[in-house]
Parts: C-alpha cells; structure tokens; sequence
C-alpha cells in the first residue's frame, strides 16, 4: 500500500509540476492593432532556462496572410552583437531585443515571410511587455509599399504548453509501476482464493 502511495504522488507530480513549469514549447496566439491595421498570429517557441532558443509561427497583417515568422536570437547569422539587433528589408534596425520568456519589456524579434531569418531581407515584427499588457511593432516593406515602425496594442494568451520528453518519461514510469502494482495485487488475490 505505501508503494502505490509512493507511485501515485511520483506520477502526479511528475505530470503536474514539471508539465507546467519547464515546458519546452510554449504556443501563443496574438493579436492586436498597430497604427489601425489588424493583425493575428500564432507564435509556437522553444523555452529553455527562461530563454526562448527558437520560435516560428505566422503572422496576418498588411495583407500577408498567414506568413510564416521565425525568431531572431543572438546567435541568428546577421545578429549585430550584444542585446539582439536586426535590420529589416527597409534598412530599419531593431536594437536591444532579447530572448526572455515569459516576455520581457524587451521582447522578442522575428523576421517576417521566412522561416529561415536572414539580416536586411524580411520585414520585423516585435512584441514585448508592458507591464500591464503587450505591445508590438512592425516594419519594412510589404508588397512595394513600405512600413516603418508600425506600434500599437497586443495580446498574447498561451494556447497549452508541451511538456518536455523527461516529463513524459517520469509519468509513464509512475503510471507504469501504477499498473505493475495494481497486476500483482490482482495476481496475489488470485492465488490466495485459489487455495
């Protein structure tokens, strides 16, 4: 009985806590308006440590439907150094960005219409914290016209997070021995009324 007890408290913890906490991936939709033009989007990132490593997503504004979106890191080819700085396809930089997850008042940078960022070819889209709610901005060129700092409201809500593979792993092995337990109690049963 204190075994199944044991098991038990290891697998809803195991499931529980570390599902949420150190989730790897973690999905947003966001929304908003920057200058009067709507948009929408759906973000999916990959949080390590507090660090968002990757992310892609897509992006629906100024006519770009759905265009894909991926996230510029310090270590993206063309990062200018230091804080995260990238130029967009209308030669405007973006500085000081950074890769803090949840959303820091710094925010995160992604190059838009890529899924492979690349420094001067991509408009930029940037969302951050603003204490009470999320911001972003948007800039380059879309369709021949060009945008510059676009900046306005925006939400963000996680839509569920991905725990990671040694979280699966520990509520397998708790369900696991749940159901070893729960087979040699019911074998144990058997045999005692067999005799």
């Amino acid at each position: 009985m204190k075994q199944l007890l044991l098991l038990t408290t290891a697998a809803l913890i195991a499931l529980a806590a570390p599902g949420i906490a150190n989730a790897a991936i973690q999905n947003l939709s966001i929304s908003g308006s920057l200058d009067g033009h709507a948009y929408t989007g759906e973000l999916s990132l990959d949080v390590s440590g507090g660090q968002a490593v990757s992310g892609t997503g897509t992006l629906s504004i100024l006519g770009l439907n759905k265009a894909p979106v991926v996230l510029i890191t310090a270590s993206t080819p063309g990062n200018e150094g230091g804080p995260i700085g990238f130029r967009a396809n209308d030669g405007t930089d973006y500085f000081d960005l950074d890769q803090a997850y949840p959303i820091s008042t710094n925010g995160l940078l992604f190059d838009v219409g890529t899924t492979t960022a690349q420094w001067g070819l991509h408009p930029l889209f940037a969302i951050w914290s603003e204490g009470t709610g999320y911001a972003a901005a948007f800039t380059g060129k879309v369709g021949g016209t060009e945008y510059y700092n676009l900046q306005g409201s925006a939400m963000a809500s996680a839509t569920g997070a991905v725990p990671e593979p040694s979280t699966w792993a520990m509520g397998l092995l708790g369900f696991g021995g749940l159901g070893l337990m729960g087979w040699r109690k019911s074998r144990t049963n058997r045999l005692v009324v067999a005799i």
